[in-house]
């Protein structure tokens, strides 16, 4: 049966390749850099000779090939559309240099495309994941020709939300997808630079000139998205620090999604409901090319800045949550609400007592198993992390039953008190809701690399036995706990393989022989106040209701409708380069 309908789709994608092609006009060129070096790029134009015209381009790692659908349907409504493999990439020249080049690649050829008859010398770029990020990059040199982008599950900073969130290397995302790309040359230089510097990192950073941006931008995520942080600082960069061309002009997506996720219903091991699914960016994305890229008027200034899923129970179809909302900022009006950790288990709003601490062993050659989570070619989003708090190097903290909802919306943070007997080590800790079934599944989590808890420039050692105050970067999110719900935190030193297991050494990533077993102290007193910010959401708030996303017209519906059928076809891609098998664990990495 699986198989008849992968049979059926290809027919379908072929019968619509071949409906458009016959209204489109392709050709294939290799198209030189400014070193020389030439990338294969197909270019579709509407079969008639139309007046120059706004263009879109898509750079791709992925293989242009698979991509046809895409611009034959983009030329068959009249835009010259140009697709590219980057450098190093299927049929492209050079050497994989993974987004390091996309800031003279990307400008290169949205210049050859303005120089063009059929071009009016606006270019709208357009892509989620790989396709996002070099969108971000090529941004970063502000490049005339550039008039607006659409940006998907991606990130402005490939070492602060890809390689290194919290200091500690992404060990199953990077890895594995450096190898599926035949790209694994580039791991040591990512290993002999864990420590961040604008020398090497900034063709892949926006961190150091968010002024340079000069253009409008759709950033669209996911909650569960292994990018969900980049997305929102992208939006936040363009918006509220870009140059005169970016400020006030960006708008932010961020629904219930894992990565490839938005034209489905289920995440994790959670089904949302119908409305969960994208049915609207489309038609925002319409709106802001014809605006920036033609000149058309149009209603895209008018969208509120921000659109976000308000997650919930998923059992209760009376609960609050599950919904789209509207805002002009972000984050939303909010309170930081500390959380505070108890020696009983106990999380609560009450300040603490004078309490022991607690102590776990972390070993790491048993380091605590990913189960979901904001991930990439693992299982990705909410699951029940029951099995995993059970484990005596985890600390479990679980408030009361709550009596009515309770929201947080915005960026989580964990203050913690630690210490340790190594030199270096790793703190984790993951937010939870409890069902009254008594599954815990996963909202976020976070994880900090200790040597780098005072920047990811450097490193400071621990002395054994100090005490250390921290705080534990666990990403954004929109939640509402239910009532007869309980939130949770679990705080551990270990999850992988999402993130390498610390060996608790002074030795470089990747370059040690051994490692040591440590033991790992929570501090929870009236002095070591431990604890969670939660970003309260007022009850009036709670009770708000989304905005309607009117489509007036009906050909507005019917082109959406198959551009989401596109933005799926590309998630599929997104997948087909991304599902691997994961090594089995090794206490060390010892390949490079």
């Amino acid at each position: 049966m699986k198989n008849k309908k992968i049979i059926i789709v290809t027919i379908i994608m072929l019968l619509l390749i071949t409906l458009f092609s016959g209204c489109v006009q392709k050709s294939t060129i290799m198209l030189p850099m400014r070193d020389g070096i030439k990338l294969a790029t197909d270019i579709y134009l509407p079969s008639k000779n139309p007046e120059p015209h706004g263009s879109i381009l898509i750079r791709t790692p992925y293989n242009k090939n698979l991509l046809v659908l895409i611009g034959n349907n983009f030329a068959n409504s009249g835009w010259p559309t140009i697709i590219q493999d980057m450098r190093g990439r299927f049929a492209s020249e050079g050497i994989d240099e993974v987004f390091r080049t996309d800031n003279t690649d990307g400008p290169d050829t949205s210049a050859w495309i303005a120089n063009q008859s059929w071009s009016n010398d606006k270019v709208a770029t357009y892509g989620g994941s790989a396709l996002g990020n070099c969108q971000y990059y090529m941004a970063s040199a502000n490049p005339p020709e550039l008039a607006c982008q659409f940006i998907q599950v991606a990130t402005p900073n490939l070492y602060k939300h890809a390689i290194y969130q919290g200091g500690q290397f992404r060990y199953n995302m990077i890895y594995n997808w450096l190898k599926n790309q035949g790209s694994l040359h580039v791991l040591p230089e990512l290993y002999e630079n864990e420590n961040y510097s604008l020398e090497v990192w900034t063709n892949v950073s926006l961190e150091d000139n968010w002024q340079d941006i000069n253009v409008p931008a759709v950033h669209m995520g996911g909650w569960y998205d292994c990018f969900c942080q980049g997305i929102v600082d992208g939006f936040m960069g363009y918006q509220y620090n870009g140059g005169p061309g970016a400020q006030g002009k960006s708008k932010l997506i961020m629904g219930p999604w894992t990565h490839g996720g938005a034209g489905r219903v289920q995440q994790g091991e959670l089904f949302y409901p119908n409305n969960s699914v994208n049915n609207f960016s489309g038609a925002l994305f319409w709106e802001m090319v014809n605006e920036y890229t033609m000149d058309i008027p149009g209603s895209y200034d008018e969208w509120p800045a921000v659109y976000y899923y308000v997650l919930g129970d998923v059992n209760d179809t009376s609960a609050p949550g599950n919904i789209w909302r509207s805002a002009d900022d972000w984050p939303p009006e909010h309170t930081d609400r500390n959380w505070y950790i108890h020696e009983n288990g106990l999380l609560s709003t009450t300040f603490p007592g004078d309490y022991e601490e607690l102590t776990i062993t972390y070993d790491p050659s048993n380091p605590v198993p990913t189960i979901g989570g904001q991930n990439l070619n693992l299982q990705a989003g909410p699951y029940d992390q029951s099995e995993v708090e059970t484990r005596d190097d985890v600390l479990v903290f679980t408030s009361d039953t709550l009596t009515e909802p309770y929201e947080a919306t915005g960026q989580i943070i964990a203050k913690l008190f630690v210490s340790s007997d190594c030199p270096d080590t790793d703190f984790t800790v993951k937010l939870t809701d409890v069902y009254p079934d008594g599954r815990s599944m996963l909202i976020t989590d976070g994880i900090l690399r200790m040597r780098n808890r005072n920047g990811p420039d450097h490193w400071e050692f621990m002395e054994s036995g100090e005490v250390y105050e921290v705080e534990v970067d666990m990403w954004s999110t929109s939640y509402i706990w239910n009532s007869g719900h309980k939130i949770r935190i679990a705080i551990s030193s270990s999850n992988y393989p999402r993130f390498l297991n610390n060996p608790n050494t002074d030795d470089p990533m990747a370059q040690n022989t051994t490692y040591n077993v440590a033991e790992n102290t929570i501090y929870m007193d009236s002095i070591h106040p431990s604890c969670i910010i939660l970003p309260e959401v007022s009850e009036k708030l709670l009770e708000s209701k989304t905005n309607i996303v009117q489509l007036k017209e009906k050909h507005i519906i019917y082109r959406d409708i198959l551009n989401s059928r596109i933005f799926r076809y590309l998630e599929n891609i997104i997948r087909k380069y991304t599902n691997l098998v994961i090594d089995p664990f090794v206490p060390f990495d010892s390949d490079y």
